[in-house]
């Protein structure tokens, strides 16, 4: 564009490339003779980086130091150039148009050429703080990678892992041997159960750019599998190259069986506990146990030996001896029942759910602990509701 406002048949950026000054971008004109990427010979744009000032030379054959240069050879014999820098003041180079006549270059026309030179300064500034950027991102990336930390490793679509820190080589167990011989590829340390998880992150990460971090495993070298915690992120712009962080989750593994283990020991205690607390609590209720178990012993044997007598009579009372035996019965069971209930308190036997009347259960406790009650000047009221079934 610049060509063709100006009217000549060449213009160009160029680029010091120490020891030379190359062609950047390049007018494509016709009879413009600079091809992009060759190496300039002639002395105008060396002159213009070394004064750091615009140069014009409107007719290089009229004047002993230019009519020799290289680009009156070429039928440039005019031409206009300016600086341009880097931000920091370091030469970029040049940019500039040249003539095949002789060329005055007007005051509007170097205007021209300085506000394109201020334009691309302004972008090479922009470039400079981007490039800026990516550096301190790609340094910080190396000291990650290389503090081994974590395993950080670099990989393709193909399956490959092309660079590996030592971290992630410890994980896998591999040594960096192998990972220069191409025996170790992400596609071969995943296990086949997590392949097709695998397939689908490596299709995330090439559409999104990013991996989520998901837990899954590893082959290692010997066989043995590692669980890990992986993440990562596309680094190459057709994004079939990417880098993935890798941490072992060993350790963290250990420590929640541990701690599953400690929690099925806590219950064990849980259940020891309760049980020396019950045999505690019969250990303070034996006196009064005793005395509620012999109350119905006592009593069977008072109506047995009454049923005894009732049956020797002549005639023999058997309306007696059958209300003894019922109290026999009666008696006898609940004596059974007391038991019966000492010996679940006391042995290891895991609750059971079981319908029962919570009025009668308050009214055998008092029973239970009457003795004592009474011994100790304890008394005892009660005020009990309606029992309700559900």
């Amino acid at each position: 564009m610049l060509a063709e406002i100006m009217h000549v048949p060449s213009a160009s950026i160029m680029r010091v490339k120490p020891p030379h000054i190359k062609v950047f971008v390049s007018s494509a004109s016709a009879g413009n003779p600079c091809e992009p990427g060759s190496v300039d010979t002639g002395p105008y744009c060396e002159t213009v980086m070394k004064a750091r000032q615009p140069l014009l030379v409107a007719d290089a054959r009229a004047n002993e130091a230019w009519k020799s240069n290289p680009h009156v050879q070429q039928g440039m014999i005019s031409y206009l150039g300016v600086p341009i820098s880097w931000p920091d003041g370091q030469m970029f180079g040049t940019i500039c148009v040249r003539d095949n006549k002789r060329n005055e270059y007007s005051e509007a026309y170097l205007k021209l050429l300085l506000h394109f030179r201020d334009l691309l300064q302004a972008d090479l500034t922009s470039l400079a703080a981007l490039h800026g950027a990516l550096e301190q991102r790609e340094a910080k990336i190396r000291r990650l990678f290389e503090a081994n930390i974590i395993g950080i490793f670099v990989w393709d679509v193909e399956g490959r892992i092309l660079e590996a820190n030592e971290a992630f080589l410890r994980i896998v167990q591999y040594d960096r041997e192998d990972l220069l011989a191409g025996r170790v590829r992400w596609s071969d340390l995943t296990p086949a159960e997590w392949r097709e998880d695998t397939a689908r992150r490596v299709t995330e990460v090439m559409t999104t750019g990013t991996a989520q971090p998901r837990e899954k495993e590893y082959f290692r070298k010997d066989g043995s599998r590692v669980p890990v915690l992986v993440g990562g992120a596309t680094i190459s712009e057709r994004q079939d190259q990417g880098i993935a962080f890798v941490v072992d989750l060993s350790e963290r593994k250990r420590a929640e069986a541990g701690a599953r283990e400690s929690e099925r020991r806590y219950r064990e205690m849980q259940m020891e506990l309760a049980h020396a607390n019950r045999v505690a609590t019969m250990g303070q209720l034996t006196a009064s146990i005793a005395h509620e178990v012999k109350q119905p012993i006592a009593a069977t044997v008072s109506n047995a030996q009454a049923g005894l007598r009732w049956l020797i009579r002549e005639p023999p009372d058997l309306e007696e001896v059958r209300q003894a035996l019922a109290c026999i019965t009666k008696d006898g069971k609940r004596a059974g029942d007391v038991v019966g209930r000492i010996r679940d308190l006391i042995q290891k036997a895991p609750p059971r759910k079981d319908r029962f009347d919570l009025n009668g259960a308050i009214r055998e406790v008092i029973e239970l602990t009457r003795g004592e009650a009474v011994k100790n000047g304890v008394s005892v009221q009660t005020e009990l509701t309606t029992t309700c079934r559900s």
